[in-house]
């Protein structure tokens, strides 16, 4: 026997239509979900770049790939209880530095 909305709603008054109404929406949208792979979390491109320890050498690779300019110095230097390469860029007159994680490979401007 199928009701019609102005049958159920006689019959079962509003508050058990609406907990139907969820119900089913919840249903449907738990079947929906479970058809379709859930997609891997968005990654910045820090994080995509992030392997793990890296040299010398590599922090200025990662460097020289992202940014801008002559590289004037290089130093290691600690923060914290962190260890990052300090490198010193020159963009046509523009100095700046960039830092990259020696634990993680990490590269950030700041």
């Amino acid at each position: 026997m199928t009701l019609s909305g102005s049958e159920l709603t006689r019959r079962a008054g509003l508050p058990g239509l609406l907990s139907m109404v969820v119900l089913a929406m919840t249903l449907f949208m738990a079947g929906d979900l479970s058809a379709q792979p859930t997609p891997p979390p968005a990654q910045t491109a820090e994080q995509q770049q992030a392997v793990g320890p890296v040299n010398q050498r590599q922090a200025l690779d990662r460097v020289r790939a992202r940014f801008p300019g002559e590289v004037i110095s290089i130093n290691e230097v600690r923060q914290g209880d962190r260890i990052r390469f300090r490198v010193r860029l020159d963009n046509e007159g523009n100095i700046y530095t960039v830092y990259v994680d020696k634990a993680t490979g990490v590269v950030s401007r700041e």
